[in-house]
């Protein structure tokens, strides 16, 4: 099975790139994360958020599905709220 291509979310304003991926190469024996989010960042040093290049962690399915729920229900929010 080949690695399923990355999401890429681009911030541009940031300057900021959000990445999640999943690869069996991942997989450690006796760990469940497997699922990547790495937060990448360019431009000048004073005005990142991050204080390197780039970070990244790995996920559960479980906490993936979590993140992606809280995800959905405040951009769901946004939505119903008048601006």
């Amino acid at each position: 099975m080949s690695p399923i291509l990355p999401i890429l979310l681009e911030l541009p304003e940031l300057l900021l790139t959000i990445e999640v991926s999943f690869s069996p190469l991942d997989r450690e024996e006796g760990f469940d994360d497997d699922i990547r989010f790495r937060l990448s960042e360019s431009g000048p040093a004073k005005t990142r958020l991050l204080r390197t290049d780039s970070a990244s962690f790995l996920l559960t399915p479980d906490q993936a599905d979590q993140l992606g729920r809280a995800l959905l229900s405040a951009a769901r929010k946004s939505r119903r709220t008048p601006r």
